[in-house]
């Protein structure tokens, strides 16, 4: 079993009631990880924008860093695979990183606290 076959086997959706948005995530490291992703998202152009934030899913929940997408694609099985591939790149294999996908409300809420990193210019 290869690094991607272990990304994939533990990739689980998670639906969580409520997502708490505590801010962005930034730092050195963040910015690289955030320029790699770039490089991806502007081939994708379903992907309109991008945040990088701390977030908690419940109330006891300790907080976490969130990739946060706006995407008018329902099924991002691939997206999904290749942001996993992005992050071994750049971290521990078992690093972790949670991606939401943003409903309008969520982004609104979002962007009380973070910038997008990534804009879809189209």
């Amino acid at each position: 079993m290869g690094f991607l076959d272990e990304w994939n086997r533990r990739a689980i959706e998670r639906r969580a009631s409520k997502v708490e948005f505590l801010g962005e995530q930034a730092g050195v490291v963040e910015e690289s990880l955030k320029r790699d992703l770039i490089f991806e998202f502007a081939t994708r152009p379903a992907i309109r924008r991008a945040y990088l934030a701390r977030v908690a899913f419940q109330p006891d929940d300790a907080p976490s860093v969130a990739l946060c997408i706006v995407s008018t694609q329902s099924e991002n099985g691939a997206l999904i695979s290749r942001i996993g591939d992005i992050v071994r790149r750049r971290f521990a294999k078992d690093d972790a990183l949670d991606v939401v996908f943003l409903s309008a409300a969520q982004e609104r809420d979002l962007q009380r606290t973070c910038r997008p990193f990534y804009s879809n210019p189209a």
